[in-house]
């Protein structure tokens, strides 16, 4: 089936949200959209419209949203123009945008952070089959893509007890209402590296690296995007991280530096350099710092402690260090510990049914736009 195609600049008004550097995490009335996966919040809005938004940089993504918001300025805001309402279903467009995420991630430029050009947008060449089969096909992939939501939402649930059951041990890690001696970060670590920088490869090297988007914004792993590295046996013992070493963004986008995960896996990788490894001594399970770092609190402390250096945000190894954290005692430490090993095995079985779920939506959208999907 032959479907004709139009650039998406055609049909829609693409801009971009600004800069405000007063959004916060705070509970607010409105959402403020910025490149991580999760807005903030915030007490004034400046656009009212339905809308998709495309993260310009940083964690690469796509929305769909309708009501009152704010964005920040490396967000596009990717509107239906009145002329076009009969050709262009904007459902439609979010989920085609979903699927060209991939093309859009090869086509961005930059050096350390990538970032998306207008251009890019503008240029997309979307399918344009019938406004009423283009509603059909966002039905469909609107209908498999709850099945994955619920399941996104249940591991989100557990994510939610896992930080209820830190407040609950630990208290607030700012005001420390239990009282626990105060120290800071490196008090609890026994070395802290950077990453190699050697450049690495897509596709060739004996190792897989782990690069700053490896980490998500809520502290878990992303390994869909490897690159791999060769290193002498010297730097190999330097840039290697096992089970249980602590790894930190140091350098990324302002609301993305200081991604904090904990390497759960039993085979070693290398890391970037762009990251810094933390290993524990015996005053600290390494589970206790990485749900501390991926507090609210902390996250909003680091938000505010960044420098920030023409679009990127820097939190060095020497700052990382001097991060104040209470010091409960290490049996009550491992206890938790033991919590987030039992509640990860329950997260693995459900990633492993979301993987079941993300192909078959993944089929499902490779069908809707070759021209498959209609009845």
């Amino acid at each position: 089936m032959i479907i004709s195609t139009k650039n998406l600049g055609e049909l829609t008004k693409i801009r971009t949200g600004k800069l405000d550097a007063n959004a916060s995490s705070e509970d607010g009335q409105y959402p403020f959209f910025t490149c991580a996966r999760d807005p903030l919040r915030i007490g004034s809005y400046s656009y009212d419209c339905e809308c998709v938004l495309v993260a310009g940089n940083g964690d690469l993504n796509v929305k769909y949203y309708e009501g009152k918001f704010d964005a920040y300025q490396r967000t596009y805001i990717v509107e239906t123009r009145p002329e076009s309402k009969d050709a262009l279903h904007l459902r439609y467009a979010y989920h085609f945008l979903e699927t060209y995420l991939e093309t859009l991630r090869e086509q961005s430029i930059g050096g350390i952070i990538k970032y998306i050009k207008l251009g890019n947008l503008t240029e997309a060449a979307i399918p344009l089959p019938p406004l009423a089969e283009q509603k059909q096909i966002a039905e469909i992939l609107d209908a498999a893509d709850a099945l994955r939501s619920k399941r996104r939402e249940s591991l989100a649930q557990l994510d939610t007890l896992l930080q209820s059951t830190f407040i609950d041990m630990f208290g607030d890690p700012v005001t420390n209402p239990k009282g626990w001696e105060e120290g800071t970060i490196g008090d609890l670590l026994e070395s802290v590296n950077y990453g190699t920088s050697k450049k690495a490869d897509l596709e060739e090297g004996a190792y897989p690296i782990l690069r700053m988007n490896n980490i998500t914004y809520t502290g878990e792993w992303d390994f869909s995007s490897m690159k791999y590295i060769d290193l002498d046996d010297k730097d190999l013992s330097k840039h290697l991280v096992h089970k249980g070493h602590i790894l930190f963004n140091r350098t990324n986008s302002k609301e993305l530096v200081g991604k904090t995960a904990v390497f759960r896996r039993d085979a070693p990788m290398v890391f970037a350099g762009y990251l810094v490894r933390g290993i524990t001594n015996d005053f600290a399970d390494p589970e206790y710092i990485g749900a501390f770092m991926n507090t609210p609190q902390i996250k909003q402390f680091l938000q505010n402690k960044c420098k920030s250096i023409v679009g990127m945000a820097n939190i060095n190894a020497k700052e990382f260090q001097a991060i104040p954290i209470p010091k409960p005692p290490i049996a009550l430490q491992r206890r938790f510990a033991a919590i987030v090993e039992s509640v990860e095995q329950q997260k693995a079985r459900m990633r492993a049914h979301l993987a079941e779920l993300d192909t078959l939506f993944a089929s499902l959208q490779q069908r809707a736009f070759n021209g498959e999907l209609s009845t």
